[in-house]
Order: C-alpha cells, then sequence, then structure tokens
C-alpha cells in the first residue's frame, strides 16, 4: 500500500495534474477552520493593503493556493492582475526569498505563513479567513485510479482512519499543534500562534453532495480565471467508494 495513497495535499494542482493526464483520483477531502492562508509582508514595507501591491512583486505557487489566493484579492479590490508581477516560487524558495527581500510580499498557507509572521516580521495584507468570504481550495487525499478500483476496501479503511485523526486533531488542539511543530521544526512562538487559531478538522466523502457542488464552483471559478487551464468536471475524478 505504501506509495499508492497520498493525503493532505491542495485540490487545485491535484486538478491540475489529473487533466495533464496524471492517472490520479480524489478519496477524501478536509476543510481546516479557520482558514489561515494571507497575503504577507513585512512590516515598514508600506504595504498594508491590498492597493498597495500595484506595481510589486508577490510569491505564489503556480496553480495553487497562493496563486488563487492573489487572484481573488486583487479581483475583490478591483485590481487587474497585470498590476501586479506575480513571481512563480515554491514555498522552499519563497520563504528566503521573502525573508532576503527578493520580493515584496508572498502569499502562502501555514505554517509558513505563520512562521514568516514571526520570524521576518511580518503581517497581514489579505486574510482568507477574514477577507474571503468562500472557499476555493480543499485539503485533498489521493490514489492512482486503478489502485482504488482494486482495492476499495483498503481505500474505504484508510479514509476511515483520516478522519479519526483528524477528529482526534480537531478534539486535542495543544497535543496536535506539538506534533505538528515537531513534524515542522518552528518555534514555540509559532506554535503558540497557531494554538491560538483552535483549527477544526472537517472531512468530507466523495459521495458528499454538497461538499462536491462547492469544489465544482471552485473549479469553474479557478478554470474562468486561467489558474486551471480548463473547464473541469470534478465527478470525473472521484474514487468509485
Amino acid at each position: 500500500m505504501v506509495g499508492h495513497l497520498g493525503n493532505g495535499g491542495s485540490t487545485t494542482p491535484a486538478l491540475a495534474a489529473m487533466i495533464a493526464g496524471s492517472p490520479l483520483v480524489f478519496t477524501q477531502f478536509a476543510i481546516v477552520e479557520p482558514r489561515s492562508t494571507a497575503i504577507i509582508a513585512k512590516d515598514g514595507s508600506g504595504i498594508d493593503k491590498v492597493q498597495d501591491l500595484v506595481g510589486k512583486s508577490v510569491a505564489v505557487n503556480r496553480s495553487g493556493l497562493g496563486e488563487f489566493l492573489l487572484v481573488a484579492a486583487l479581483e475583490k479590490h478591483g485590481i487587474d492582475r497585470s498590476q501586479v508581477k506575480f513571481v512563480y516560487l515554491n514555498p522552499p524558495d519563497a520563504g528566503p526569498a521573502f525573508a532576503q527581500g527578493k520580493i515584496d510580499a508572498w502569499s502562502m498557507w501555514s505554517p509558513g505563513v505563520d512562521i514568516a509572521r514571526t520570524e521576518y516580521k511580518a503581517h497581514d495584507v489579505f486574510f482568507e479567513g477574514r477577507d474571503l468570504d468562500f472557499l476555493i481550495d480543499f485539503n485533498s487525499y489521493v490514489t492512482h485510479r486503478k489502485f482504488a478500483e482494486e482495492n476499495t476496501a483498503i481505500v474505504h479503511a484508510v479514509n476511515a482512519a483520516y478522519a479519526a485523526e483528524a477528529q482526534w486533531a480537531t478534539q486535542n488542539a495543544a497535543e496536535a499543534e506539538a506534533l505538528y511543530q515537531q513534524d515542522a521544526n518552528y518555534s514555540d512562538a509559532v506554535r503558540a500562534s497557531l494554538l491560538k487559531l483552535q483549527r477544526r478538522w472537517e472531512l468530507h466523502g466523495v459521495n458528499d453532495a454538497a461538499f462536491l457542488q462547492k469544489f465544482q464552483n471552485a473549479a469553474d471559478w479557478l478554470s474562468q480565471r486561467k489558474i486551471l487551464q480548463q473547464k473541469v468536471q470534478v465527478k470525473d475524478y472521484l474514487a468509485r467508494l
């Protein structure tokens, strides 16, 4: 089973890979509340609101959560995306670039955004949980289509284990945040900032019609804005469970 099941990744790059031909399907989804992804800038940079991003460079991950959040922020404030320089960097490269002042702002999720606030003296310019009233991206669990077809019982068992973990993490925030800290090796100050959020995990299956409508709306939003390069029917990329 090792290597056949993946977890925790963003739905947007997963969809991008799927429509490009990767033989993957979704097996389960998760929403973490409150949402903490943000566009941040350094204190004293003069960038305090979205309008201040005009003419500036912002690091985002291509076809991922960072890019969509920047697109949504600019759209909400009536700013054409051509007025902001999108710098496509994955988090391991974007973090040092932000720290060294090679980019003006960074669109990032937890814990990277929380680490940057603490270690690089940064602040929120646009905060997803406060400033965006809809969800465009979700955590996802994926596997190969053939594996899902041939090992339905295993996929069900893994989904149930993830659901139990999610419930435990929600009910035991302090212990869960300590484990996340141990895995990611960030400071106690970052752990404390995340603990204040009291993060809650909500899992949704591939047969959850209400969730799938939200996911389809998100995919439509992304394709309309060319973050996803074509229209997607999410039902075509679900494991049959």
